[in-house]
């Protein structure tokens, strides 16, 4: 996509390589600082529209640092979407990644400040729907014991966002739309192409069945005079004109009732 393109040359001036773990570093980091301080660091951290607009500018970027929980698992998440961040950047690149986590923090900060709120949750889940885009079918383990495919895991996030756009009120929606755009924008394209690909493919099946079936049910014989066939009646018996000239085939009431063919031209006739 050329704007893509033309996006990657203005974040190349600035992209940072190994992005994610610098992010998931920092992170760790507000959250050994909050179970020391009851989440002091939090609070000083966290995106706050009234906040930001009476001078507290850095809320704007340091927001992505807060962790979202201060159980264990925090942990694990950090780490799994670490593990992500360093596998599409492998994949796509240092700067095509940049401007896609860059983009999707554009956009959450939209969100935050048309709502006055934000967290990085719709922001690391588009990262989790680009990796599932990307790598359906690699293995996840579920709590390190269950393994599943990421496109299912990918499948039933989809289907949560859908419920919630379905019964949320049109300020929600709005919300979900724009915090995934960047995946839109990324993978919309892609998916369009592949679908069409894939229509064609199965148009294409389906007239090459549909010619293997018109071959099937072709006729093996059939009357010179009257046209029966083997379907019209099973019982009926053919046989070819010894005395006629060409392959002429002739049911049982035909065969010795017929006019001889003949490739003898009767220049009277043509006359």
């Amino acid at each position: 996509m050329r704007f893509l393109d033309k996006l990657d040359r203005f974040v190349a001036r600035f992209a940072i390589r190994d992005l994610m773990k610098y992010i998931m570093m920092g992170s760790f980091l507000v959250f050994i600082v909050d179970m020391a301080s009851n989440g002091l660091l939090s609070q000083m951290l966290f995106f706050n529209r009234e906040l930001i607009l009476q001078g507290q500018i850095w809320r704007v970027i340091t927001f992505i640092f807060i962790p979202g929980s201060s159980s264990f698992f925090v942990l694990i998440s950090l780490f799994f979407y670490y593990y992500i961040g360093r596998i599409l950047e492998m994949a796509w690149g240092t700067t095509r990644f940049n401007t896609y986590y860059f983009m999707g923090l554009f956009f959450t900060i939209l969100v935050g400040f048309a709502i006055g709120f934000t967290t990085t949750m719709y922001l690391n889940m588009t990262l989790f729907l680009a990796y599932a885009s990307t790598f359906p079918d690699s293995l996840v383990n579920i709590y390190f014991i269950l393994p599943v495919k990421v496109k299912y895991l990918g499948y039933i996030y989809a289907a949560t966002v859908l419920f919630q756009f379905i019964t949320s009120n049109w300020v929600v929606r709005i919300i979900i739309i724009i915090s995934l755009l960047n995946f839109f924008i990324f993978f919309g394209p892609g998916f369009m192409k592949d679908r069409k690909r894939k229509s064609k493919t199965q148009q294409m099946r389906r007239n090459i069945e549909s010619a293997k079936l018109t071959t099937r049910v072709s006729t093996i014989h059939k009357c010179t005079v009257c046209g029966i066939t083997e379907k019209d009646d099973p019982n009926m018996e053919f046989r070819f004109c010894s005395k006629c000239e060409g392959n002429y085939e002739y049911c049982e009431k035909h065969i010795r009732n017929h006019e001889h063919k003949t490739k003898i031209i009767n220049m009277e006739d043509r006359r």
